[in-house]
């Protein structure tokens, strides 16, 4: 299972959250609907994404999800694994998730890791009922935010039980579906312009033709111009860069997205951008930004940090960070090799306490 970063839809869903809570949401590549949890991060199928009717039946979704990070449902599992032989992979990760909130201990559970099969087992009998407790959550934040139920209904009742892992991980339960009867309206939802960019990557089935006629096209090679303006022309040009197409001033690109997305990854890809294009006068940028809680998280933090020092030739502060950085791979003659070169008296309090232990 792929996670596919994507700096417009984490932010997307941010924002749906209020920004309430240390948390993140992510897209990952599946050709089965399903939404889970795996500690603090809610992640979406690409097919969920391609087979959900309007907004407001993902933003139930996301807040019935929300709602177990709420209780704190992943927590009172208590996973324990027993030998990750070292691996951080975050597939990995994601194959543990998916065994513990099935309850099935044989999904996904990859050849790397020993999971306490008697414990997963023992708190399995959990699961309906951290189901009841998300899915009042998700009814509480539907009636708060009045969302219509009817795109979530058909959701639920076209899709098959035994074609599909959304149930296989969300029991139904006809007393919960009747609530949501009650809630549904018949009237059309109005999906915003970035729920319909959303669905067009991901789904080619946006309300917005030229959205989906857009990623066809890039599936194709095909950059086709676009007249649609709900939302900025950054979103194109990013899209357009990703695929390694772009002619543009992607700069300009960088800075739009930048001044109004405060999503992580895209900072990591904005100062690597920065860095290979000596644009020194954005270097403030990097700076002011090494203290950032969520940058901290990114996997590429200390890489980004490393090549940073390297062109500015602080050498002994490139390696501090590469050896960091190394560390998390657990690539033992990388981490012998900038471990070993660099001056630890002449590392600053403030960078060296970003240091990882071995």
């Amino acid at each position: 299972m792929e996670i596919i970063r994507d700096p417009i839809a984490e932010d997307y869903f941010y924002n749906l959250s209020n920004n309430d809570g240390n948390f993140q949401s992510y897209i990952v590549f599946d050709n089965k609907p399903n939404a889970f949890v795996i500690e603090n991060n809610i992640y979406f199928t690409t097919e969920l994404i391609k087979l959900i009717e309007d907004e407001d039946a993902l933003k139930s979704i996301y807040f019935h999800e929300l709602g177990h990070i709420k209780y704190n449902h992943f927590a009172s599992k208590k996973i324990k694994i027993l030998d990750t032989k070292k691996s951080n992979s975050l597939n990995n990760l994601l194959s543990v998730g998916l065994a513990v909130i099935s309850g099935d201990p044989s999904i996904g559970i990859l050849s790397s890791l020993a999971i306490n099969q008697k414990l997963l087992s023992d708190l399995s009998y959990n699961s309906i009922k951290f189901e009841i407790q998300a899915d009042d959550f998700m009814i509480s934040k539907i009636k708060e935010r009045n969302l219509n139920t009817k795109g979530l209904i058909n959701f639920i009742e076209e899709l098959p039980d035994n074609q599909n892992i959304y149930f296989a991980t969300h029991p139904r339960n006809e007393d919960r579906i009747n609530i949501l009867k009650n809630l549904a309206r018949k009237e059309l939802v109005i999906n915003s312009p970035e729920f319909n960019w959303i669905k067009a990557k991901y789904g080619k089935n946006s309300q917005i033709d030229d959205f989906n006629e857009f990623f066809i096209g890039l599936e194709k090679g095909i950059i086709s111009q676009s007249k649609e303006k709900s939302v900025p022309n950054s979103y194109f040009n990013y899209e357009i860069y990703k695929k390694g197409m772009s002619q543009l001033n992607n700069k300009e690109m960088f800075q739009e997205l930048y001044s109004i997305n405060d999503n992580s990854f895209l900072k990591i890809e904005y100062f690597n951008y920065i860095i290979d294009n000596q644009l020194s006068d954005l270097y403030e940028l990097i700076e002011k930004n090494k203290e950032n809680k969520a940058m901290q998280k990114e996997y590429y933090f200390y890489y980004i940090y490393g090549k940073y020092y390297a062109k500015r030739n602080d050498l002994n502060l490139s390696n501090f960070y590469f050896c960091q950085f190394f560390k998390t791979t657990n690539q033992s003659q990388k981490i012998d090799y900038y471990c070993n070169n660099y001056d630890k008296n002449k590392i600053s309090n403030l960078d060296n306490s970003y240091a990882l232990s071995n």
